[in-house]
């Protein structure tokens, strides 16, 4: 039986066409493996933005797990809206995604028994430049929300604008100031807030009442 040239076209291609198929079927199987610790850690990260919008912070994985499942009343992880007991008190938690400078922006907010006013919030961003839009995600930006009101003549107001660009009809009660040099990622924030609390206002009420 003749050997095959190692040297030539066909033994290379072969060669190369059996390594692919054999590292394609590693990486699968490496993928498939590891998915269910993957998806467990997002699941994770994203009860931990939850409870980071009911001003639960900083917990370790085991105790976060465990918090979660104390305050959270109603609601899955890919809801629109939650509901929670923090300390005896009922809080609706509403998801809210928009578009930042560079990439999608999301996150939670959280609005207390009387659904005028916040009770915490948590926002995240995928690309937003570092020390600038970025900053949305720092703990600083997100409690400057709470007590604010989310609703002026009946409408949607909350939200955030340049320091001293924000309407001279708006109370102050109404919005924060944007991140400065971020005036991008900020109207994205701004434009998801009112967008996804307009969304919901109707559960917002049913909430309240």
């Amino acid at each position: 039986m003749a050997k095959m040239n190692t040297n030539g076209n066909a033994y290379t291609i072969i060669y190369a066409s059996v390594m692919v198929i054999i590292v394609a079927f590693l990486l699968a199987f490496v993928a498939s493996a590891l998915k269910p610790t993957q998806d467990a850690n997002v699941a994770l990260d994203t009860k931990k933005q939850i409870l980071s919008s009911l001003n639960i912070r900083d917990l370790d994985n085991a105790a976060a797990e465990a918090k979660y499942n104390e305050v959270i009343t109603s609601g899955e992880l890919d809801s629109p809206t939650l509901t929670a007991n923090v300390d005896g008190e009922e809080k609706l938690v509403i998801a809210v995604k928009g578009a930042g400078l560079w990439g999608p922006l999301w996150g939670w907010i959280s609005v207390n028994k009387d659904g005028e006013t916040v009770y915490g919030t948590f926002f995240n961003h995928e690309s937003e430049t570092a020390g600038l839009g970025a900053r949305i995600k720092e703990q600083w930006f997100q409690d400057l929300f709470k007590g604010k009101k989310i609703y002026q003549d009946g409408q949607v107001a909350l939200g955030v604008y340049k320091q001293g660009k924000a309407p001279a009809t708006l109370s102050t009660d109404c919005y924060v100031d944007a991140v400065t040099g971020a005036t991008l990622t900020s109207n994205g924030v701004n434009d998801m807030i009112q967008k996804c609390l307009s969304d919901n206002q109707s559960a917002i009420e049913a909430f309240k009442n």
